[in-house]
């Protein structure tokens, strides 16, 4: 089995909701199982130009999975499709975005995949959850999880519930 953990975001169509479905959808994945959940943040949109967007709400997942990372890619793709996730534009507002952010010590830089997640170090609504239920993660070819949590600002970030209570 392959420690790996997951970035969650949602802005749109009733996010708590579908961040607490996309859990549930991976928790149900073949050769996966959930190990851990982080509590769920609310932050501000990052925009490639200047149109507004609602607040999201991120969270981070900590599983195991025997499946490849392609396949955990292949995975948590169709979950985005079955959950109306629609890419029309980059960084645009979206109903789910799942993101591999580590998969076990493993550097992947391929078409499809990079692992560490490539905006990892500018990402504190990954970073904080990340370090919130797995502090002593080691960022294979980076600083150490808490070098960069510390690098990154806490501002518009706000907790706002829990992953774990139910829907």
């Amino acid at each position: 089995m392959t420690v790996c953990f997951i970035g969650l975001g949602s802005n749109l169509c009733q996010p708590m909701q579908q961040l607490k479905q996309a859990k549930k959808s991976i928790a149900d994945l073949a050769e996966t199982r959930l190990v851990k959940c982080s509590s769920i943040y609310q932050s501000k949109a990052i925009t490639l130009d200047d149109e507004p967007q609602e607040d999201y709400l991120n969270a981070v997942l900590k599983i195991e999975t025997q499946l490849s990372a392609e396949g955990l890619l292949d995975a948590l793709q169709a979950i985005e499709k079955n959950q109306g996730r629609t890419r029309e534009k980059r960084w645009g507002a979206r109903t789910i975005d799942l993101d591999i952010i580590l998969f076990g010590d493993q550097l992947i830089n391929t078409s499809r995949l990079t692992v560490p997640h490539a905006e990892l170090v500018n990402r504190n609504f990954v970073l904080l959850p990340l370090a919130e239920i797995a502090p002593d993660t080691k960022i294979p070819g980076m600083k150490t999880l808490n070098e960069l949590k510390n690098q990154v600002s806490e501002q518009t970030l706000i907790m706002v519930g829990e992953l774990n209570e139910s829907a």
